[in-house]
């Protein structure tokens, strides 16, 4: 169990003191020390006056104007001042306390459209509406993130459809493209027999003619290609596009397909 030793308490500095020592710290306190009468707070007897000249002389207020002790100024200016600054939640302008509320009921009436449900909502009912707003924002998110991941890795476009892949997906994709390209006339032409007997004889030997004379063209121009040729560039007769010649016999193939459907469509 514990010793406790009594003490007192001084009337001076209002300090617990133990009662052995009370007698030499109470003498002490009355000579040296004095107490406010405005604060009640213990003071050295020689400092009073300008104790009292610094803490409770009383000022006025750079807002309000109002009188108020020196000590209690900044405490006022900053929590009970009418006139303190305060920011509008909504617009987030510093107006005066007093006109605060009236100031917040016209910018809180201001409307805003959501983006996620298209309605016009107030402002002073956004942090409410928000949450009827929650699936959406859900979705949104993951749209969002979903988006950001996939921007992370290269993506190129394809050379025949233009659409954008991952760099890792796209000689594939280009494969598949260029087989398709074909078949789709092979479709087409099949549509047009359908239609009209003479005019897909006629436009089948226009293709062959013109594919013909595009094999022709560059084996009179430049021979069998042979690994030696893989550097060689040279320029398509119709739009002009320079390609390596292997690259090249295709295209100008397909240039010719492209010259011929295009006269077909006019």
């Amino acid at each position: 169990m514990e010793n406790t030793e009594p003490t007192r308490t001084c009337e001076t500095c209002h300090k617990e003191v133990a009662e052995a020592n009370f007698p030499l710290h109470e003498t002490h306190c009355k000579r040296f020390l004095s107490v406010c009468p405005d604060c009640d707070e213990a003071v050295p007897k020689d400092q009073l006056s300008q104790h009292r000249e610094e803490q409770h002389t009383k000022v006025k207020c750079s807002k309000c104007n109002k009188k108020i002790e020196r000590c209690h100024l900044e405490d006022h200016e900053a929590e009970e001042c009418p006139e303190r600054l305060q920011m509008c939640t909504f617009c987030e302008l510093e107006v005066p306390w007093k006109q605060l509320e009236e100031h917040s009921v016209v910018c809180g009436s201001r409307t805003e459209l959501c983006k996620d449900c298209g309605r016009y909502v107030k402002l002073s009912d956004q942090s409410e509406h928000s949450s009827t707003c929650s699936a959406a924002d859900e979705e949104d998110s993951t749209q969002t993130l979903s988006s950001a991941l996939n921007t992370m890795e290269n993506t190129v476009s394809c050379r025949y459809c233009g659409r954008s892949f991952l760099e890792k997906e796209r000689d594939r994709h280009e494969l598949r493209c260029y087989q398709e390209l074909y078949e789709e006339v092979d479709t087409k032409e099949q549509k047009w027999e359908d239609a009209d007997d003479l005019f897909k004889q006629q436009s089948q030997d226009q293709l062959r003619s013109a594919y013909k004379a595009t094999s022709q063209s560059h084996a009179g121009r430049q021979g069998p290609w042979v690994s030696g040729d893989q550097d060689q560039i040279s320029t398509c007769p119709h739009c002009h596009l320079a390609l390596p010649l292997p690259t090249l016999k295709w295209h100008e193939a397909k240039c010719r397909v492209n010259v011929v459907l295009k006269a077909r469509e006019g």
